[in-house]
């Protein structure tokens, strides 16, 4: 679902958007934060997914603990289109046509048994297209007043965004935010932070996801913390190259 809480770190967002703007122009890369070492103050993140003469994409990812206001917790995306200014490439905003932005959002939770990522069920929002001309695209999902903020169990958390702009084709990528230990209010697991999780073999240095090193599927984690079994026993999982390929469709005239 998509809901608007109390917008943390609003502020922070369009000054980080306006100082990316200007660290384009004068041709500096934006810095990430790895999502497999990332502190609390590192709960998001921020890179371009693609760069060209023409366009140029930044997406943002962000995950937040908001169970001590009991407000369960929240989770952002943002793809933000760049152009050309004065010949110098992403050097300001640029607002492509209704349908040529797309953006997608995914939950990831590590599994403290088995030590691997997998997807929580029920917060993948599927791919949205921008409705209007535009150069920015953002999707939020917050559990609610005094819900549980860990629906996929006590575990650590991360928010993956995806963002893809038409550029003759589409191009884009994802991009996780930083860890968040989130307890649940059900089920016996530990209520104090584990260890930090180690970096999952498909995160780059940046914080990146590198598609060549992503496992074929991803398991689905359940509301108790651990991977979901089909009926004959096996773990249910999610293909990976769907869920991290770009839309399979050029935008609708």
């Amino acid at each position: 679902m998509r809901r608007h809480p109390p917008k943390p770190g609003a502020t922070g967002r369009r000054a980080r958007r306006a100082l990316c703007a200007a660290a384009a122009a004068v041709l500096v890369a934006a810095t990430s934060t790895t999502p497999a070492y990332a502190a609390d103050n590192g709960r998001h993140n921020e890179d371009w997914v693609y760069r060209s003469d023409s366009l140029c994409l930044l997406v943002y990812a962000e995950m937040l603990d908001l169970s001590d206001g009991n407000a369960g917790s929240y989770q952002t995306s943002a793809a933000n289109v760049y152009g050309p200014n004065n010949g110098i490439p992403c050097g300001r905003g640029w607002a492509v046509p209704a349908g040529n932005l797309a953006i997608r959002q995914v939950v990831l939770v590590y599994n403290l048994n088995t030590q691997v990522w997998g997807a929580c069920p029920g917060l993948d929002s599927g791919l949205h297209y921008t409705p209007n001309t535009t150069s920015h695209a953002d999707w939020y999902m917050w559990s609610g007043e005094g819900s549980n903020p860990a629906p996929c169990g006590t575990a650590w958390y991360a928010t993956l965004a995806f963002g893809y702009v038409w550029d003759g084709g589409w191009y884009g990528g994802s991009l996780p935010s930083g860890n968040v230990w989130l307890t649940s209010k059900y089920g016996l697991q530990a209520k104090t932070p584990q260890a930090q999780p180690p970096r999952p073999s498909w995160i780059t240095g940046t914080g990146a996801v590198d598609p060549s090193r992503l496992p074929d599927r991803l398991p689905l984690i359940g509301a108790d913390g651990e991977p979901i079994r089909t009926g004959s026993g096996a773990v249910a999982t999610i293909d990976t190259a769907t869920m991290f390929g770009p839309p399979s469709q050029p935008p609708s005239k």
